[in-house]
């Protein structure tokens, strides 16, 4: 059975993302595949999709704050919660 996972490599140690399924003391074949030749950009070039557009710029701690008072509430969001739930 093929399984395909992402592992990470640490300490002279290949982690899986996800457990496996397989038994103990099972032998596997490895194949490695790393940088933009990894499985996951093969995949996305095969099937004709672009590249995730990479964030150039993050948002400054000023505009995040005036976006936190923009959106933010006198009311704790529990509140808001609460009773919508007491409403059922």
């Amino acid at each position: 059975m093929d399984q395909i996972t992402t592992a990470i490599y640490e300490n002279g140690i290949l982690r899986p993302a996800v457990s496996l399924d397989l038994p103990e003391h099972s032998e596997v074949e490895i194949t490695i595949h790393t940088g933009e030749d990894s499985f996951r950009e093969r995949v996305r070039k095969a099937l004709g999709l672009e590249e995730r557009p990479k964030i150039a710029n993050p948002i400054s701690d000023e505009r995040r704050a005036e976006l936190a008072k923009i959106f933010s509430s006198e009311i704790p969001l529990a509140d808001y919660i609460r009773e919508d739930r007491d409403a059922r």
